[in-house]
């Protein structure tokens, strides 16, 4: 059988079909900034849980992709649940400066609903960088399903906050409580209503100068006296000023200040003779005899009073003895007796006898 030629019209189709494909190719990497032929190096890190991540999905680092997942599989040897899952990913070479031992890994939603990446955080010195085949420490990721419960939870308490507003506004509505008495009672608007009356009535009042108020605020005696006071105050300063008067000698004259720095030395002077014991206020100050004397006569003082309370002596049965009051009481009734007799009959008390021898 003999082979068919192709025909220079199939060629050319075949030709731009080839060509479309490759500028294609092309396309998608330009587009998302990555070559098939730019250098590359592995890196892994563990994961709790990887749902919805497939192979190829992108890996950024910032925001920026630089790689992408090749390879999902259950680790058989997680020493804890958050080791769970492993991610095997290509990453271009020319990034591997920014990724150190301090980066983290973690998987994170693209939009609400969106598919899900891997994102690394770029490390710092002093860190090392991770080596090929290295292990970047995985953190657990939110899910979409720990979302949408919180969402719920959320949901649910604002449902219930929204049951609540709408009985506070039902009670408001029929009146009940401070709130719904403040909307619905007319009483008091009618109360600030009044006051409102009886407080322009006052301004009324004191704008044509009735009572306290209006006298001050109308009548121009009150700043007539204050201008009379302070005119007064003004000559009473330009007196002391000029050195009149008691007070202007008191401030301006230096004699009463040489007076009273004489009598402060005077004073100190004293001062230092009575510490120092001289003189009667300085022998009463620091000597002990007048005060050991007023001892001495209090102790001969309390043992008087003390024999006196028990009745000894003439002062003691003078104080306690009734004898004395006893015979002062009879005698001052004989002597009434005796003097209401006398005046009765003066006669007998006053004869009168002569004789001469």
């Amino acid at each position: 059988m003999a082979r068919k030629q192709l025909s220079y019209t199939e060629l050319r189709v075949a030709l731009f079909v080839v060509a479309t494909v490759a500028l294609l190719i092309v396309g998608i990497f330009y587009v998302t900034g990555q070559t098939a032929w730019e250098p590359k190096y592995q890196l892994k890190t563990y994961l709790p849980e990887a749902e919805e991540v497939v192979a190829g999905a992108p890996v950024s680092l910032g925001g920026v992709t630089v790689g992408s997942v090749t390879r999902l599989r259950i680790n058989p040897y997680a020493k804890t649940p958050d080791q769970n899952i492993e991610v095997d990913m290509d990453i271009f070479k020319q990034y591997r400066p920014w990724i150190r031992e301090n980066s983290t890994a973690t998987l994170v939603t693209q939009g609400a609903l969106g598919s899900r990446y891997v994102t690394i955080t770029r490390g710092t010195p002093p860190a090392a960088v991770i080596p090929p085949d290295g292990v970047v420490r995985g953190v657990p990721a939110s899910t979409i399903q720990t979302v949408v419960s919180k969402s719920a939870v959320l949901m649910g308490n604002l449902n219930e906050l929204a049951v609540n507003l709408r009985e506070i506004s039902d009670q408001i509505n029929s009146g009940h409580g401070t709130l719904g008495k403040l909307l619905h009672d007319p009483t008091l608007y009618n109360r600030l209503n009044d006051t409102v009356g009886r407080a322009d009535t006052m301004i009324a009042k004191i704008q044509g100068g009735q009572g306290t108020i209006g006298k001050i605020v109308t009548s121009d005696q009150l700043y007539d006296r204050a201008n009379s006071a302070v005119t007064r105050v003004d000559a009473l300063l330009d007196a002391v000023q000029t050195q009149k008067g008691t007070l202007g000698k008191l401030i301006y004259d230096p004699a009463f200040y040489k007076n009273a720095n004489g009598f402060l030395k005077r004073g100190n002077t004293l001062l230092t003779n009575v510490e120092a014991g001289k003189g009667s206020l300085g022998q009463l100050a620091t000597n002990d005899a007048l005060y050991n004397n007023l001892n001495s006569v209090s102790a001969n003082l309390r043992d008087l009073t003390g024999k006196m309370d028990r009745g000894q002596g003439t002062a003691g049965e003078f104080f306690t003895n009734p004898d004395l009051y006893n015979n002062l009481s009879g005698l001052s009734g004989d002597l009434r007796l005796l003097i209401t007799d006398f005046r009765k009959d003066p006669k007998k008390y006053l004869r009168v006898k002569f004789s001469i021898f």
